[in-house]
């Protein structure tokens, strides 16, 4: 923690500090003041932790400067030392909210007892803002993607030095996905709950899946590091890592969606180490090899959804953009080969443009008809959703329950299905709660929103009237 400590006189200051060092050996920084004025100077440009301040100080007494600073330095604490046992001091002492008061000579016990007691308020509070920054975060994140709203700017938190990482996963045959995700998941939350470089922390799977980890931090490289560390240990599952940095969280919400609309561009190079979107979006010939990357995940898409003749358009469409021929020639081709390798289980070894299309194709129409069955069975899904509607139904979830990668879940929903899996989500949902709203009149939106799904009774609502035209209190 950072410490203050406020005494005219030099030897008290030093010997406080040399009982808190024996005490709490490299575990704290320290600043000092000589009287009631350097204090506030003190703490006016950076309020620290605890502060210990003797009453009898030159310029300013220590009670005047807990009644002048309370106001910019909330959150401090204050312990107030003094060599007189007056009654008055304790009494205003009390009324300024000092936490302690101590009687000179300060004895180690009782030192040690009011330090980890501090120590205990510290954690609990920090424990308490970081649990409303990631509510609030995540709630915001998925209420701006699902409404297409800006719920980012209405959040209290000033401009600082925030980071977003963003996690895909490109393993849909792997039957530990799920365990890999939620062990990253547990990792990156316990290392941002106790990492010094990380103030705030919210780590969580977006609506498409992905694991998303946004912090405000003193540092950012800490955390990229551990990152890196830790999907090292994964070497036969792949996994890509995006990641910018912004100094408000709007701009961060934007790094997010940029980071999802060229995150296509893992299929040919490789970003198994944090890659920042900044170097990215300066790649010259970006356009055009997000071109062919999204031409071949259509493609990949048509064959996991089993769609042999869109499958043969697609291919012929790739075939007759000539375009894209000498990007193919400068991409890293043993990734792209890799990675379809995952995706479709097929080995890919031509090294030109019309042989890699020809060979992909054929072999994915192999891949077709040997398989028995498909592992994507739409009416399984959609029979989940209506037992199970009024529970986590996300698509990281849904996904995850049928092992298919979230990466490509949706895409196949709707070309199976001509509907966005979201909106047939919301129709189940909304049906219901229409149901409910005239079969039970008395029933408040709470219950309802709670009954359908919805944690938030103001989300439940805005989604209510954008489906019906009005809100569920006013629905007949």
């Amino acid at each position: 923690m950072f410490i203050l400590i406020a005494d005219d006189e030099k030897i008290i200051r030093y010997s406080l500090q040399s009982m808190l060092n024996e005490l709490y050996p490299d575990e704290h920084l320290y600043i000092f003041a000589a009287n009631g004025r350097d204090a506030v100077a003190q703490i006016k440009k950076l309020p620290p932790d605890i502060a210990f301040l003797d009453i009898r100080m030159p310029l300013l007494n220590g009670l005047d400067v807990i009644e002048e600073c309370s106001e910019f330095a909330p959150h401090t604490k204050w312990v107030v030392l003094t060599g007189y046992a007056e009654f008055e001091y304790a009494q205003k002492a009390i009324r300024l909210s000092a936490f302690s008061y101590l009687l000179k000579p300060i004895d180690t016990k009782t030192l040690k007892e009011v330090v980890d007691e501090l120590k205990l308020i510290r954690q609990k509070e920090v424990q308490n803002k970081n649990m409303v920054f990631s509510l609030d975060i995540i709630r915001s994140f998925q209420i701006s993607d699902l409404l297409d709203t800006d719920e980012i700017s209405l959040l209290p938190y000033d401009e600082g030095n925030y980071i977003i990482l963003q996690i895909f996963f490109d393993t849909p045959q792997k039957k530990n996905l799920y365990s890999i995700k939620q062990e990253l998941f547990h990792l990156f939350e316990l290392y941002c709950k106790e990492s010094p470089s990380v103030l705030f922390s919210a780590v969580f799977f977006n609506i498409n899946g992905e694991l998303c980890i946004i912090c405000s931090v003193n540092e950012a490289w800490p955390l990229i590091r551990q990152v890196n560390y830790q999907i090292q240990n994964y070497p036969d599952d792949m996994v890509s890592v995006f990641y910018g940095t912004g100094n408000t969280l709007k701009s961060i919400y934007d790094l997010s969606r940029k980071i999802i609309s060229i995150s296509d561009i893992r299929i040919i190079r490789s970003c198994r180490t944090a890659t920042n979107i900044d170097t990215l979006l300066s790649i010259e010939e970006l356009p055009q090899l997000l071109l062919l990357c999204h031409e071949i995940d259509t493609f990949v898409s048509q064959a996991l959804a089993g769609n042999r003749e869109s499958m043969r358009i697609q291919a012929a469409a790739l075939s007759a953009n000539d375009a894209l021929d000498s990007i193919f020639q400068s991409i890293d081709h043993s990734k792209l080969y890799l990675y379809l390798e995952h995706i479709l289980e097929i080995k890919l070894y031509t090294k030109t443009y019309q042989g890699f299309i020809e060979e992909m194709y054929h072999k994915t129409c192999l891949l077709l008809d040997n398989r028995r069955n498909s592992s994507f069975d739409i009416t399984a899904v959609k029979d989940f959703v209506y037992k199970n509607y009024e529970t986590d139904v996300s698509i990281s979830h849904i996904s995850e329950y049928f092992n298919i990668s979230s990466s490509h879940f949706s895409k196949v929903f709707h070309d199976k299905t001509g509907q966005k899996y979201i909106d047939f989500v919301t129709e189940v949902r909304m049906e219901r709660a229409k149901r409910l709203l005239r079969e039970y009149p008395d029933i408040s939106v709470k219950e309802t929103a709670e009954s359908v799904g919805y944690v938030s009774v103001r989300h439940f609502s805005k989604v209510f009237q954008k489906y019906t035209g009005v809100l569920p209190s006013n629905y007949v």
